[in-house]
């Protein structure tokens, strides 16, 4: 009987084994299915991309240098992001360190205090109370427990001594510690100095680019041409994207549907609106077919709702673009940025910050150019943002 109970838990044993090793199995193979479709997704953007490069064609030199230039601010600005965020977390972990540096260096003085009034009484008793307990044979029962007595007492003064030393030796370690958050928060601090000061120069060789491009489109013609195919690239863009996330997931919204959301959504940007969508542009000809808002330079762009990052790179015009994917069709454009903070497939969230305000596209102030396509068709943002 005990053979086959024994029979029975080892099969059971082994059974429980697989399952659990079916089930590792399948989860690696689900991670293993997402990054692959993300790669494909990676790439097929990427060819997308190419392919638009390569009708644009070299448009000419100094939109050549400008997009160069404003790419190279967005790299700048990424990096900066980075040093800063690795600011914030030394100087968090500075705070703790010398936190616990006060702490130590509080028990250090309370253990020393109370030390002293132990050996201060311990001296008033001197070694005539011991050796009068050890001569009197009144009272052995007094005796034996006087003697455990000052026993507990220079076991107390011993462990005391014990952990002031503890404190000591970590004081020591925190101040090297402290040190070399110091180091390293100077040198995260001196790279964040020249992050700027290259930033500075490229920004001042993207004025000059955009300087030429004004230049030549002093001509009102010339520059509705220009918006024109500006304008076409965009949809084209919006097109090809159509096609390339038709297998991205449509359930982003926790539950509620895009479209559910309609004039809910929060506001991509602090700032005064300065065009609404449908107002005319280029003499009437052409029409607004989002938002312009007007915000300082490095401000926070903040993704509107849960999404997918469709595009994440520069058009003629538009600048530094990103495009999320909201499911059922919609999809969210933030133009003219400085920078850009996601990569094609990034899952973001309502609020996350995903680009910074900039004048990028050779725009003359800074603002954020704001878009909701449903499909290929522009709609009004205004309708699906909430009242502020």
């Amino acid at each position: 009987m005990d053979r086959h109970r024994s029979l029975a838990l080892l099969l059971c044993c082994l059974l429980g084994l697989g399952l659990a090793m079916s089930g590792h199995a399948e989860e690696s193979s689900d991670s293993e299915a997402r990054q692959a479709e993300l790669e494909a997704l990676q790439s097929r953007i990427q060819s997308l991309r190419e392919n638009l490069e390569a009708e644009r064609g070299q448009r000419d030199q100094a939109s050549e240098a400008l997009r160069a230039a404003e790419e190279e601010v967005n790299r700048l600005g990424r990096e900066l992001r980075r040093i800063e965020s690795d600011i914030a977390a030394r100087e968090a972990r500075l705070d703790d360190l010398q936190s616990e540096k006060a702490e130590r260096e509080q028990e250090i003085a309370t253990e020393r205090e109370a030390l002293a009034r132990q050996i201060q009484g311990a001296y008033r008793t001197g070694r005539e109370e011991q050796l009068k307990l050890l001569l009197n044979q009144e009272d052995p029962a007094a005796f034996g427990r006087m003697l455990v007595y000052y026993d507990y007492l220079n076991r107390a003064r011993s462990a005391r001594i014990e952990r002031i030393g503890e404190h000591v030796r970590r004081l020591a370690s925190l101040a090297e510690e402290v040190d070399e958050a110091l180091e390293e928060l100077a040198s995260a601090r001196s790279r964040q100095r020249d992050s700027l000061q290259a930033m500075e120069a490229t920004r001042e060789s993207r004025e000059e680019a955009v300087a030429e491009i004004e230049a030549r489109l002093r001509d009102r013609g010339e520059r509705l041409t220009r918006l024109e195919e500006d304008e076409a690239e965009l949809q084209q863009l919006i097109r090809s994207l159509q096609d390339a996330l038709e297998d991205i997931p449509s359930d982003l919204h926790r539950g509620r549907r895009f479209t559910e959301l309609r004039g809910e959504l929060p506001w991509p940007v602090d700032g005064r609106l300065t065009r609404r969508f449908g107002d005319s542009r280029a003499g009437g000809r052409m029409r607004w077919r989002g938002l312009v808002i007007q915000a300082d330079r490095g401000s926070e762009v903040r993704a509107v709702s849960h999404g997918r990052v469709a595009y994440s790179g520069w058009l003629q015009h538009y600048g530094l673009v990103l495009i999320l994917d909201h499911g059922e069709g919609y999809l969210s454009l933030y133009g003219h940025n400085e920078a850009v903070y996601h990569e094609v497939g990034d899952w973001v969230r309502p609020g996350d910050v995903i680009a910074s305000v900039g004048d990028s596209g050779g725009q003359d102030r800074s603002g954020l150019y704001f878009e909701i396509r449903n499909g290929r068709d522009p709609v009004n943002p205004a309708n699906w943002l909430a009242n502020r």
